[in-house]
């Protein structure tokens, strides 16, 4: 980690992260690293940069180049060792370092193209960043997380060049972009999981794309393998020295972490599945020992960028792609989420809809420390986090209504379909089995539709509006008949004039 403090003003606590008046004069050399080890107290793990600290880095590049904003940037950036100043001292991941600056550099020419240029680096505002904002949600429809990572980006930029409120918070910003036309709603991310994400609910078995990846891409089914039985991000695969991360009681991630959190992964305790945590890992460290002398899963040469994009590619080089298998790899790590919550709970979570709601409302006491549990291996701290992945007990019984209701207009819009039931005989009709109780169904599961025969019809109808249904929903529904005459208990029903 680079020391900033004596040049530019990244100070210790003690001295308030404010050294404005010292000489600037150029990115520092990197300091080798130290061979041994010496822990750190808790004065020296306390922030040492915060609002401000950058000041004099940007004044210095200000000065370099007047008037180009552009190489004023890129001075700035150079070397900039932009850690969270929150808290205990780490630097950010490799992955928001990155992300980091292509933001600042992208923002000075989107402003330009906004008819709102800038000659120095720190003149960027409040109106600024709304004008991107505007731009980025209506014309380019980027997603709220997007354009949320990216303001928190120019805001902590903004603060470390001493502009501290100049990109507002909370009720303010909302405000001050509704002004501008943008609803709150618009930036507001998702953190409930609505609908299943993982890999299994489209279908697609990981260990079956891994034995397909084996055969031409060892290397990329060993990161499959390691996501899925350790919830790993993409990052977290590419950085991880299984050498180093194995120890007593699971995985222990040092490197590629999101904030630079380390983090333990535990065994499951299935006896079954800690044995195939264990073999994966077993021939990942040969892997390892064998091409990669630089001791992680990572590609041989190549940056952490280079290197997801080069997993990436050879995933879409067999298929496994969003478009084609209706998958992503982060789908992996709602798997292994979706596994430990039925580890510790015996239930599969809320977000797939097996369970009525009532279990989890009556249970949820064991429910609460499963997602705390989750969400400690997923390295979040906040168990609220794995609604994201699990699905919401409140959230799951709108789920279910929502998917009910899906299926009924499907019945009553799809043309000739309602008519169609009505002339072959059919009074009336009822969604029932795992349809019925708004359970998501498998791939090719068929939807399960009760029906009423008219007075003195023959069972023969019940084949005339299987042919029906067949013709117009091919392969979706199956026909059930109506036994004794009573409505169905767990049935739905589906109006059909």
């Amino acid at each position: 980690m680079m020391d900033e403090g004596k040049s530019f003003g990244m100070g210790d606590a003690s001295a308030g992260g404010n050294e404005a008046g010292r000489s600037y004069n150029g990115p520092p050399s990197r300091p080798k690293k130290k061979a041994t080890f010496q822990r750190k107290s808790r004065a020296q793990t306390l922030k040492r940069g915060g609002p401000g600290s950058a000041k004099p880095r940007s004044d210095h590049a200000i000065a370099v180049y007047p008037n180009d904003p552009q190489k004023q940037m890129a001075i700035f950036l150079d070397g900039l060792d932009p850690q969270s100043f929150i808290g205990r001292e780490r630097s950010v991941s490799h992955l928001t370092e990155t992300r980091f600056g292509q933001t600042l550099k992208r923002m000075i020419g989107e402003l330009s193209e906004l008819n709102m240029p800038i000659q120095r680096i720190d003149q960027v505002s409040r109106r600024h960043a709304a004008a991107l904002v505007v731009r980025w949600l209506n014309e380019e429809k980027q997603c709220a997380a997007t354009v949320n990572n990216k303001v928190s980006f120019i805001r902590k930029y903004c603060e470390l060049i001493g502009k501290v409120g100049a990109i507002p918070k909370g009720e303010e910003w909302y405000q001050l972009l509704e002004s501008k036309g943008v609803p709150r709603s618009a930036l507001v991310r998702q953190q409930v999981a609505y609908g299943s994400k993982t890999w299994s609910a489209a279908g697609i078995q990981p260990i079956g794309i891994a034995a397909l990846l084996a055969e031409d891409h060892y290397h990329e089914s060993l990161l499959v393998e390691l996501m899925y039985y350790f919830g790993l991000r993409v990052s977290e695969a590419l950085s991880l020295n299984p050498t180093r991360s194995d120890v007593v009681g699971g995985l222990m991630l040092t490197s590629g972490t999101k904030g630079g959190k380390d983090r333990l992964v535990p065994y499951m305790d299935d006896a079954e599945i800690k044995a195939k945590q264990r073999d994966v890992l077993d021939r990942a460290i040969a892997w390892v020992n064998k091409n990669n002398r630089r001791g992680d899963m990572g590609y041989p040469g190549l940056s952490m960028e280079k290197s997801r994009q080069k997993y990436y590619n050879t995933l879409h080089s067999v298929g496994v792609t969003k478009a084609h298998m209706g998958v992503v790899s982060h789908g992996l790590r709602h798997e292994y989420a979706a596994n430990m919550f039925e580890q510790i709970t015996g239930h599969r979570p809320p977000v797939e809809g097996q369970e009525p709601s009532d279990w989890f409302k009556n249970n949820r006491e064991l429910v609460d420390h499963a997602y705390l549990k989750v969400s400690e291996a997923l390295g979040h701290w906040r168990k609220s986090i794995s609604a994201a992945y699990l699905g919401s007990i409140a959230g799951m019984s709108k789920t279910q209504k929502h998917r009910i209701e899906k299926l009924i207009e499907m019945f009553q819009n799809t043309p000739g379909v309602a008519e169609g039931l009505l002339a072959v005989g059919i009074e009336r009709a009822w969604l029932t089995g795992r349809g019925g109780q708004g359970i998501q169904l498998a791939l090719h599961e068929r939807i399960q539709l009760t029906v009423s025969l008219k007075q003195g019809g023959s069972w023969s109808v019940l084949n005339d509006a299987h042919a029906l249904l067949e013709k117009l929903l091919p392969g979706r529904v199956m026909v059930a008949p109506l036994l004794g005459g009573v409505q169905p208990d767990d049935g739905v029903e589906v109006f059909l004039d």
